[in-house]
């Protein structure tokens, strides 16, 4: 009875966002800028529950293996050079040496991949920017990759780097690519700052830019720092979990306001920023979003 009386809650609670969500993205689909056009025209799609059945197919296939890894028994090494927690207070040096663990497929694949609704936001995202260079930090167990590819292999052309930093994890992402035959997806094993620069070099110009990696203050000031530089004229970058804490709400709201980013779409869960010379109005959309 209490599942119920909460799931019935939620349900009220994600109408009444999306109701509000769909009055605010007119700024979106009216906008003189295509990105940001085409950045509404993808989250009026989710919202509304819009898609073809080739994507639909694609989507079924990539779920199928979600739900494998779901239910999977096998338990791996894992090193988490991430933020660990919102409260977890690791230091630079820890982050950087990594927490040594282990953790079923399963377990990891629950709590650490996009659910169904932000995935397919941003496969619906990629669908309408058809950006040729994609890059992402943060693969975990390939999910929110195989969206990325998936949407890129529909738009014909496109490539995708992707860089995750614990060796088993990474190997299961290359299996779930393998598995939905993504052959345009580049899984890159080892840490951002082991990696980042040399992928970032190979992928230039970059117009589509992932960062779901280290949630950190810091770490996501400095990868976006160095991420500047390699974008093409107009690029997209988005942000995970920027409300998960003080330190990540603060360096998205330091992003924001940075003069190199044109307009930025606040969906709550994901910060969207656009980098854009041609767009001299700074903008903020700010569009709270539920899964």
């Amino acid at each position: 009875m209490k599942k119920s009386v909460k799931a019935f809650a939620k349900q009220k609670v994600n109408w009444l966002f999306h109701y509000r969500a769909k009055s605010s993205i007119k700024g979106l689909l009216t906008h003189e800028s295509l990105e940001l056009q085409a950045i509404g025209k993808a989250i009026d799609e989710s919202l509304n529950n819009l898609i073809s059945d080739e994507d639909q197919s694609l989507i079924n296939s990539i779920e199928d293996r979600r739900s494998a890894l779901l239910s999977s028994k096998e338990e791996i090494p894992i090193i988490d050079f991430g933020a660990g927690k919102p409260d977890a207070g690791l230091t630079s040096v820890e982050m950087g040496s990594g927490i040594e663990s282990h953790e079923s497929v399963a377990k990891i694949s629950k709590l650490r991949s996009k659910p169904a609704f932000w995935a397919q936001l941003m496969f619906k995202i990629v669908r309408k920017l058809q950006p040729e260079s994609c890059v992402e930090l943060g693969t975990c167990v390939g999910i929110s990759a195989a969206y990325q590819a998936s949407a890129l292999k529909l738009n014909g052309k496109g490539h995708l780097k992707t860089i995750e930093g614990s060796p088993e994890i990474s190997r299961i992402a290359q299996e779930t690519v393998d598995n939905l035959e993504l052959e345009n997806t580049e899984i890159i094993t080892g840490t951002f700052s082991e990696k980042l620069r040399d992928t970032l070099e190979s992928a230039k110009p970059i117009d589509f830019f992932f960062n779901d990696g280290h949630h950190d203050h810091d770490a996501l000031l400095k990868y976006f720092e160095e991420t500047v530089p390699y974008l093409a004229r107009k690029a997209v970058i988005i942000f995970d979990d920027i409300s998960w804490s003080k330190g990540m709400k603060k360096a998205w709201s330091k992003i924001k306001n940075d003069q190199r980013v044109a307009a930025t779409v606040d969906l709550k869960n994901i910060g969207i920023a656009l980098i854009d010379n041609n767009i001299t109005k700074k903008e903020q959309f700010n569009i709270p979003l539920l899964d």
